[in-house]
């Protein structure tokens, strides 16, 4: 029988994450009380994040007091509509040891009116004593503009030490939601081809902005991905992040007289930080049939491209940049003897909560970012 569940004012961690072991309130299984504006009320409207409605948590527990306590958590919270599950996938993230997740859990938690998820957040640590620490937390968002209900999704973590840290697929399957996508994250580094968590993902999420510096290790780290892909979509938030490059780049050449410059490009500049140089190198290497000799990478804070053209006794600069001033990415087209060209696309406050939205609202295989890391992988080789 599950452990009774109070409201909580903050969302639960694991006994001990805060150097409070197995003596913090609620980690005998009970929980803390409701979110900054009364829990489940009406109170906490507009202008706030999602709120913590209740929570539970408890030390050296097991799986199946936890998957209890679930069902407990929606049991207590206020309001008939809170006992509907409305969440759309299950986000599994996994990091070790003591990295600090809060930061990427914060963004995905922000997505909740919009992109609800189950969040299970694995943290194994083989080397520890062997038991699970675990805790829930029950979110409320507030819903779309619209909708009648709020939104209710579920954020869980585990702490799993000793030799069942060497087993989370069979730790975490229970809490993966049937006939909904399963995305896999691991923030801080690439899982092993045959890891045995990938058998219940439905896609990987991955972060190409991270791997580097030295090019032996982001050869290694590109044809990992690649031996990943085969297997199931892997979505790259630095590739989502890259987009208003590429489409600006794309963009230069739509008008007519500039088109033609697409055959003459004779050399390509990329600079930025390694992740996003080799990134963006490889795909101009695929989409443009460039090779590697006619391709410079250079070490820079922000991601520039530049292509230098030249058809017949014209020579053309296509340059994509980004503008600190005025937080956008600007793209211009110079053209001897010919018009200009130039248009800007804005850039999103929190990178990271954007590029998170945009990666789980499309969960699909990208042939073009396939063939991109193909390429980047020759280019760090």
């Amino acid at each position: 029988m599950a452990d009774a569940v109070t409201p909580s004012p903050e969302p639960a961690n694991p006994a001990g994450h805060d150097g409070a072991e197995g003596g913090a309130e609620g980690t005998d299984g009970k929980a803390n009380s409701a979110g900054r504006a009364g829990g489940a009320t009406g109170a906490d409207t507009a202008g706030y994040g999602p709120q913590a409605v209740h929570s539970w948590q408890k030390a050296n527990t097991s799986i199946d007091q936890v998957i209890a306590a679930l069902p407990e958590l929606r049991k207590e919270a206020s309001g008939r509509e809170a006992g509907t599950r409305t969440a759309v996938m299950t986000l599994v993230m996994v990091s070790s040891g003591e990295d600090d997740l809060e930061d990427f859990v914060a963004s995905v938690r922000s997505l909740g009116a919009h992109h609800p998820c189950r969040v299970v957040l694995l943290q194994p640590d083989p080397d520890s004593t062997p038991t699970i620490d675990a805790s829930a937390c029950l979110w409320r968002a507030q819903p779309p503009e619209g909708a009648e209900h709020p939104v209710f999704f579920e954020e869980i973590r585990l702490r799993v030490g000793g030799q069942a840290a060497s087993h989370l697929a069979s730790i975490v399957s229970p809490f993966v939601l049937a006939d909904l996508p399963a995305l896999m994250w691991f923030p801080w580094e690439l899982p092993s081809p045959t890891d045995p968590l990938l058998g219940i993902a439905s896609a990987l999420l991955v972060d190409t902005r991270d791997v580097g510096p030295a090019a032996a290790v982001i050869g290694h780290a590109y044809r990992t991905l690649l031996e990943l892909s085969n297997h199931r979509p892997v979505v790259d938030l630095s590739w989502v992040r890259l987009q208003p490059w590429r489409e600006l780049l794309a963009g230069l050449f739509v008008p007519e007289h500039n088109r033609a410059f697409l055959g003459g490009i004779n050399q390509a500049t990329v600079t930025g930080k390694p992740g996003p140089r080799h990134m963006l190198g490889g795909w101009l290497m695929a989409q443009l049939d460039l090779r590697a000799r006619e391709l410079v990478l250079q070490d820079a804070k922000h991601v520039d491209i530049t292509l230098e053209a030249d058809v017949a006794d014209q020579h053309g600069t296509f340059h994509v940049h980004r503008d600190d001033r005025t937080r956008a990415v600007w793209a211009t087209a110079n053209v001897e003897g010919g018009p200009s060209h130039s248009q800007a696309l804005p850039l999103p406050d929190d990178s990271l909560t954007s590029a998170l939205g945009a990666a789980i609202s499309n969960l699909r295989a990208d042939r073009v970012w396939e063939r991109a890391l193909a390429a980047a992988a020759t280019l760090a080789s």
